[in-house]
């Protein structure tokens, strides 16, 4: 969406949040590179008060300007007390960040539209415990975790679905506010997973064809054998290849497979879908990718500029999967600005 369709309001929004970044960006440019993990020194970690801080930072100023005004040393004493806990809980705040390693774990693919599920991994190699950390991507953030002294824990984000494409993660935020709440500690990074994001399946069967178009599951290899084989069913047999009108005329139940006992071969053709726009045809191939590994054939794919030789198996599936995923697309940011944060508890 364009700022200038947005409200005003909106726009003022807007142009607050890429100040934020403009601030964000120039704070972090003498951050290392991060690739695939991160060590949080203390060039990385960040701490202000929160609101009940600032709140508590009034309240002994108001006491102690109450304690001078009327030389009552219970007064000094409570004041300083609450002084010297405020002290202290920096130090343990911004030691609960200090030295946790982070690192990306890799994200599953998924098809257009279905939710995404990207982690990462925190680790202590310090000897000390890790309570309430918080991470997040853009407006979106994971519940508190803990992590044990010389441990592990993984924390998942869930994400909405997006559309067909490869994903980098954004900018992340760790973030504490432990012990007290009133002080909270963050620090960003920006760690390279990739997120791939396959078509979502269309069923050439049931799609709106144009006049003259021509709707096939895939064209026959024409160097082999017309798969016109018809034998009993042996267990073991793919689902896919029972002959159901044999089953209804015999009932018995017999498989169709190439001459010789090879499966048959399939070309996963672009030019053979029926006219449709790019992200379309992406998804009718996808479909009989699914449909031709269910169903253990043997296939090839063309794609104008690609081309991939017959296979066949889960590598073979992930493959095509792949390519239809990257076709004639650069890879783009994870946009996730349109939900808040969650508050992070104290």
């Amino acid at each position: 969406m364009r700022p200038e369709s947005l409200s005003p309001r909106a726009r003022l929004g807007h142009r607050v949040q890429r100040l934020r970044d403009d601030a964000i960006r120039w704070i972090t440019r003498r951050h290392p590179h991060d690739q695939g993990a991160a060590r949080l020194g203390r060039d990385r970690v960040y701490i202000l008060p929160t609101r009940a801080g600032y709140t508590l930072f009034a309240v002994i100023l108001v006491m102690l300007l109450g304690s001078i005004n009327y030389s009552n040393n219970m007064a000094f004493l409570l004041t300083f007390l609450l002084v010297g806990i405020g002290h202290n809980a920096i130090w343990y705040t911004h030691r609960n960040l200090l030295g946790l390693r982070v690192s990306s774990l890799p994200a599953p693919p998924v098809f257009a539209g279905q939710p995404l599920e990207v982690g990462l991994r925190l680790a202590d190699e310090a000897g000390r415990a890790r309570e309430a950390l918080q991470w997040g991507i853009g407006a979106r953030a994971t519940a508190p975790v803990a992590v044990p002294a010389h441990g592990g824990t993984n924390a998942a984000l869930r994400l909405p679905g997006v559309a067909r494409g490869v994903y980098h993660l954004p900018r992340q935020r760790i973030a504490t506010r432990y012990p007290l709440g009133i002080l909270e500690a963050w620090s960003w990074t920006r760690l390279g997973a990739e997120i791939l994001v396959y078509p979502a399946p269309l069923d050439p069967g049931t799609h709106d064809i144009a006049p003259g178009g021509e709707v096939a599951s895939g064209s026959q290899d024409q160097s082999g054998e017309s798969p016109d084989h018809i034998r009993p069913y042996r267990p073991g047999d793919p689902p896919g290849r029972i002959v159901w009108k044999a089953l209804a005329r015999s009932g018995k139940l017999h498989v169709r497979e190439s001459r010789g006992g090879t499966p048959d071969r399939v070309w996963l053709d672009w030019d053979s879908l029926p006219p449709a726009d790019t992200e379309t045809r992406l998804s009718m191939l996808c479909h009989q990718v699914l449909q031709a590994h269910a169903e253990a054939r043997v296939y090839g794919m063309r794609l104008p500029g690609h081309h991939l030789n017959p296979g066949q198996g889960p590598d073979h599936r992930e493959r095509c999967l792949q390519t239809l995923a990257r076709y004639q697309v650069t890879p783009t940011l994870l946009d996730t600005t349109d939900t808040p944060a969650p508050e992070i508890p104290a």
